[in-house]
């Protein structure tokens, strides 16, 4: 039973390392994970006999603990405020912004990826329910928007006030009333990496 401990802290060992990591580096090396974790490299390749599988793993963890719960509360709220969803949303994906910002180049896994799409799809279910987002958003829409949010309000100058200024300006074009938005193509789908479940009915 204590061998099964040791073993399972470990492998939480290596999860939390590359999270740590991510907050730096999009793509540290396994070399780099296994020190950070304390734990040598056969120990690493142990529980994950691939990167892919690391990376899985660590996606996994880091939406279950670090943002199913934003989603979790604004879907059960009264009121969906979704100004102080996007910010708490920016502030969580924010650390890791270096992931982010080469989800389109990194080595990160189009798997570990598709574990993105959940937190935005029930995220986007809520707030049209709502009445708070329009109908014409799609999943990568929402991914897009924090993606950008995310790198543009996380440098060293931003602070929460201008945080809430800048999303405040933003998020009013995500709701319902505007101006329909051009739709993306099936060329444009495949270069964004988005799942046919999660398309439009332009893709």
């Amino acid at each position: 039973m204590s061998q099964r401990r040791d073993s399972r802290r470990n492998a939480e060992r290596i999860v939390q390392a590359l999270r740590d990591l991510w907050t730096g580096d999009a793509s540290p090396s396994m070399e780099q994970v296994a020190q950070t974790a304390g734990v040598g490299i056969a120990t690493l390749y142990r529980h994950f006999p691939n990167r892919s599988s690391l990376e899985m793993a660590t996606c996994q963890a880091l939406f279950a603990e670090e943002i199913a719960p934003i989603v979790d509360r604004a879907a059960v709220a009264e009121e969906l405020d979704l100004l102080a969803v996007a910010e708490e949303f920016v502030a969580t994906i924010g650390r890791y912004a270096p992931l982010f910002s080469a989800i389109e180049v990194s080595e990160v896994t189009d798997e570990a990826l598709e574990t993105l799409a959940d937190p935005f799809v029930e995220l986007l279910r809520s707030g049209q329910e709502a009445g708070v987002l329009r109908r014409d958003l799609e999943p990568v829409d929402l991914l897009w928007v924090l993606r950008m949010l995310v790198l543009g309000l996380t440098s060293e100058a931003s602070s929460r006030t201008v945080r809430r200024r800048y999303l405040a300006l933003i998020l009013p074009s995500l709701g319902p009333g505007g101006p329909a938005m051009p739709p993306l193509s099936e060329d444009d789908y495949d270069r964004l990496g988005v799942a046919p479940e999660h398309r439009g009915p332009h893709g």
